[in-house]
């Protein structure tokens, strides 16, 4: 395929200052439609950037518009219903992450997909920072031999995003859905995506709707979606997270707490040659007998124009993307168990 014609469905801040930003630098990509529930936002941004075609449904865009690829940028319930309508008309689908809200959902979502042969690609944009591509780099040369045990941290002293994120009908979650899913893919693909065997985790509502003076967070910019600023999911989580291949991941997750606030996502890899750290890249290992730290020296790329090159190239090539609906599906298995063992109040055993 020489030319890949997009369209972009949701049309908040990511849409605009990620998107439809990085789609416009690349080479062999149309933006050919865009579609938000806000019709007059979605007329805006069409003349604004001079794109041909503009919906209120995504439905009405698949009929009208020749589209090779989509990308999603609604609240998270919405994912797998847009990318359904996408499937069916043999669409590929980029969607921001979490991939779903509900399991069985996004299950039967990926058997249509892979019976129509599209491809899916789920926004985790960490997978292709410069750093961490680095230090996937030294897992996968086994720098490190066996990883069998990695710690993940990304606290916020007070960044409650404001708007659907609090509403667990729309987000499906609170922290562990909007944050959470970054830092839990990141490790989990950074120690070689093992499979899942156990969860202990604990979901709670620490801080909630704070009114903290001086203090900003971000805000949807859709008003419609949680006008009534619904606020029924949990601001902090932590779990400790047991594979098959015998490594443990422990994870701590907060929108606010009363403590330091994380700069980027924190991730500590051990393992039995070598180790790593993350923010800053750092590695550890013994050298000549002698315990050695390094801090590799590179320039930063930007995530997001990476992210979505790999995607139209992977459209362009019909190459399975980096972060695909597999990955997108076991991450939102491992966050359902952290949910459901923090409501059971024990570990949750998976087959």
């Amino acid at each position: 395929m020489e030319n890949v014609n997009v369209g972009i469905i949701g049309l908040g801040a990511i849409a605009e200052t990620s998107h439809i930003l990085h789609l416009n630098d690349s080479e062999n990509v149309t933006i050919a439609a865009v579609a938000d529930l806000d019709f007059n936002k979605a007329k805006e941004i069409a003349e604004k950037y001079q794109i041909l075609h503009f919906f209120q449904e995504a439905e009405e865009m698949f009929k009208q518009v020749a589209i090779d690829a989509v990308i999603i940028c609604t609240p998270n319930q919405t994912h797998i219903p847009i990318a359904t309508l996408a499937a069916q008309k043999g669409i590929h689908v980029f969607m921001e992450k979490p991939i779903g809200t509900d399991l069985q959902d996004v299950n039967d979502y990926l058997e249509l997909a892979k019976a129509k042969d599209v491809l899916t690609m789920v926004g985790m944009t960490h997978r292709f920072r410069r750093d961490t591509g680095i230090l996937k780099e030294y897992a996968e040369q086994q720098a490190f031999g066996d990883v069998y045990y990695a710690k993940a941290k990304l606290f916020r002293r007070r960044g409650t995003p404001k708007g659907w994120f609090t509403n667990k009908a729309l987000a499906g979650g609170g922290a562990m859905m909007d944050i959470g899913v970054h830092a839990l893919d990141l490790a989990w693909w950074l120690m070689g995506n093992p499979q899942v065997q156990s969860i202990t985790g604990k979901t709670l509502n620490g801080l909630g709707n704070y009114q903290t003076k001086y203090t900003s967070s971000w805000e949807s910019k859709n008003k419609k979606l949680n006008a009534e600023h619904v606020f029924d999911v949990e601001d902090f989580s932590s779990a400790w997270i047991r594979f098959k291949n015998g490594s443990v991941l422990s994870l701590e997750i907060a929108w606010a707490v009363n403590g330091e606030q994380d700069g980027n996502i924190d991730i500590e890899l051990f393992g039995n040659k070598g180790g790593a750290t993350l923010s800053p890249l750092t590695i550890f290992k013994e050298e000549n007998g002698l315990l050695s730290k390094t801090n590799p020296l590179y320039e930063d790329s930007i995530p997001f124009k990476a992210e979505i090159e790999h995607f139209i190239e992977c459209v362009r090539t019909n190459t399975t993307p980096l972060i695909d609906g597999n990955d997108g599906y076991e991450v939102l298995k491992m966050i359902h168990g952290i949910y459901d063992s923090s409501d059971q109040n024990k570990e949750v055993i998976f087959d």
